[in-house]
């Protein structure tokens, strides 16, 4: 089972470690003109696609798309609830039930949710991050009876015991040594991040902290699941070969008897606000570590603000591919750093644009800090070409015409529009808003959020890294330079 936030920060510092170069298909575009990707009457027939919706007395949201070009289907399960809903002393509870939803019910064993879906030559998954839980399958569409009644199975008959929950507990501890505690930067990076988002509803790591795992009560836990796991609080979507009138009889019948435990109205998540949010700047030593890293970011913005698609396209003008301006800044004029990555941590409420960068052993993180200002003052005052522009828009547009024309990630972007923006159709929306964004908009964007109050952090390795950077400083920068390529 996935979790977003631990993949994205995990897969970033894999690809620092192995200093592969990662390149986004990217390239600037010289054809103006071709900056609209779709035409108007493709975006009218990509908006004339239909998905069926229903809710259900109960409050359960429902959404089918049929597409029958494959015998598979895909289904997706979210609740609205994540780690942002948590209260003080209960951080990992969502995170619990990532695990917990898989340890059975009143009847199926532990472990035969897996197995079952398995069997049909099917996949099944779940995920938490801050804002929502998701429960993803993707089977032949002859076993969908079968998996709506293992979904609607373990929402009313969770088999939340002593048992499972120590069970489930030592497993989180061990995940949680094995993927943060354990692993080089991840420690440091992470405690870094949320510290940084100290007042908000983001202010703790998703697995939870190890003090709150341990106390966690099957009282405690059972009160949680009671609150956010049920149909009015949950989203079920279908994509692929199936008949949505007789589908949504299916659904009908595996989930019509399941009664709320709570009023609608209890049924809201804890919100603070994230704004005001101040940069800082840290040094950390990691003793795990092979080689230094640096990292800058800055508070941005959540998906539900009016600067969000502004934020989006700069920060790929800036930080997301090979052209981008930082990496060609760096990289490639100055040859201060090996490797440059940005990553987006983005939620409802709020967001950081980062990125993380190896340094050759003669650049000093304030050096890489000059250059950086200076990339933006001239942001700032000039804004982007319509070419960068141009190549973002038509980048972004991409991503999301990829993802629908695929079951599971079509369901994806349905629930998602559905959860956070009640519109189904929220992709058509965005395709939308992405290519209406101008060079003036930028401009706003990066003068309002990408300044000198910056998220800063540099992390050292041990002694001996140390003592080796120390040495290569010393030494004339062709020759560490030279060196640096045939050892690191």
């Amino acid at each position: 089972m996935k979790n977003y936030y631990y993949e994205v920060i995990s897969i970033i510092l894999l690809f620092l470690l192995s200093i592969n170069v990662y390149a986004i298909n990217y390239e600037p575009a010289d054809d103006l003109s071709s900056c609209h990707l779709l035409s108007s009457s493709q975006l009218k027939k990509l908006s004339a696609d239909r998905i069926d919706s229903y809710q259900l007395e109960n409050g359960l949201k429902i959404y089918i798309m049929e597409n029958h070009q494959l015998p598979i289907f895909s289904l997706r399960l979210v609740f609205d609830v994540g780690a942002a809903n948590e209260l003080p002393g209960e951080s990992g509870y969502a995170h619990f039930f990532e695990h917990m939803m898989f340890k059975g019910s009143t009847n199926v064993p532990d472990g035969e949710h897996f197995s079952s879906i398995k069997h049909t030559g099917g996949n099944v998954n779940a995920s938490t991050d801050y804002d929502k839980t998701v429960y993803w399958t993707e089977a032949p569409v002859d076993s969908l009876d079968k998996v709506l009644w293992l979904e609607a199975e373990r929402l009313q008959n969770l088999a939340i015991t002593e048992v499972n929950l120590d069970n489930q507990r030592q497993a989180i501890l061990e995940e949680k040594l094995l993927r943060i505690d354990n692993v080089p930067y991840f420690k440091v990076a992470s405690e870094f991040m949320i510290s940084a988002w100290q007042g908000t509803e983001y202010d703790h790591l998703i697995i939870g902290n190890e003090t709150d795992i341990k106390n966690a009560t099957v009282k405690k836990v059972k009160r949680f699941f009671d609150h956010y796991y049920q149909p009015d609080n949950a989203i079920l979507v279908l994509v692929g070969d199936i008949d949505a009138e007789i589908a949504m009889k299916k659904i009908k019948f595996y989930f019509s008897d399941i009664n709320n435990k709570f009023a609608a109205q209890t049924n809201q998540p804890l919100v603070k606000k994230a704004l005001n949010l101040k940069g800082k700047s840290e040094s950390h030593f990691d003793p795990l570590a092979p080689f230094h890293l640096y990292a800058l970011g800055w508070h941005t913005v959540g998906m539900k603000n009016t600067d969000f698609y502004a934020v989006e396209l700069l920060a790929d003008i800036l930080l997301n591919h090979d052209a981008s301006r930082f990496k060609q800044a760096l990289k490639e004029e100055q040859e201060l750093v090996f490797e440059i990555i940005g990553f987006p941590l983005t939620f409802e409420q709020a967001g950081i644009t980062a990125m993380g960068m190896v340094p050759h052993s003669y650049a000093d993180f304030s050096q890489i800090k000059a250059v950086i200002k200076k990339e933006l003052e001239r942001l700032r005052l000039d804004g982007v070409s319509e070419m960068e522009l141009c190549s973002a828009q038509k980048y972004r547009q991409m991503k999301i015409i990829k993802k629908m024309s695929n079951n599971r990630e079509m369901a994806e972007l349905i629930a998602d529009g559905a959860l956070f923006f009640n519109d189904p159709q929220y992709a058509i929306t965005a395709l939308n808003a992405y290519q209406r964004v101008d060079n003036q908009q930028i401009k706003a964007a990066a003068q309002k959020y990408f300044h000198e109050n910056w998220l800063a952090l540099k992390i050292e390795p041990g002694p001996g890294v140390r003592f080796v950077k120390w040495l290569m400083e010393i030494l004339p920068q062709s020759l560490s330079k030279t060196l640096e390529e045939q050892f690191l």
